[in-house]
């Protein structure tokens, strides 16, 4: 077993929860969906997070000729799935939603909506650092430009409460992530 072998684990087992967690929240969606105030845009963001999961997990993949880790490298790479993971709670409590007779899913989304962006856009500034990190320079490509874009995207929800403004935000956001995932990382 390598270093990436043995590291790679803890970030799959993180990854793995975060995903269970968008999966099985989906699930009591749909089996709660008569006692649930549904929100178009808490559903985009769901659909956002559960790829940017698969993504840090097929990225992971590229990481595996590197062979200089380090405990703050990796930290800062580990960061990223958990801060994802996060989000999905944020997004949809199991168990209030569970528990709770009623579920408003867009009070739900207003009420952490910073705390959500502000996570948002932390993760795509940790991804550029843990890049430069990484890699030992600060390179400015498209990848990196894709990604400040994406990083405009979760200022723009930071700032913007308007409700149409935040359903464009996320389709946008959901539309960019796919394009950058098929520029980047459509093979291994």
């Amino acid at each position: 077993m390598n270093q990436f072998d043995f590291l790679s684990v803890l970030v799959s087992i993180i990854i793995a929860l975060g995903l269970t967690h968008l999966i099985s929240s989906a699930a009591q969606l749909i089996r709660r969906r008569g006692r649930v105030q549904m929100h178009y845009p808490t559903l985009v963001w769901m659909a956002v997070l559960f790829l940017l999961q698969i993504q840090i997990w097929w990225a992971a993949f590229y990481r595996r000729e590197f062979t200089h880790w380090n405990f703050f490298g990796f930290l800062l790479y580990l960061l990223i799935p958990i801060l994802i993971s996060t989000l999905g709670y944020l997004l949809v409590s199991g168990i209030e939603l569970e528990l709770e007779p009623e579920f408003d899913l867009e009070r739900e989304y207003y009420h952490n909506r910073r705390w959500f962006f502000g996570i948002l856009g932390s993760v795509v500034v940790i991804s550029l650092v843990e890049d430069a990190v990484r890699t030992g320079t600060l390179r400015f490509e498209l990848n990196a430009a894709v990604r400040l874009v994406l990083l405009l995207g979760a200022i723009a929800g930071f700032g913007i409460q308007a409700k149409r403004a935040q359903l464009g935000i996320a389709v946008a956001f959901l539309a960019l992530l796919l394009a950058y995932i098929g520029l980047f990382f459509a093979r291994l």
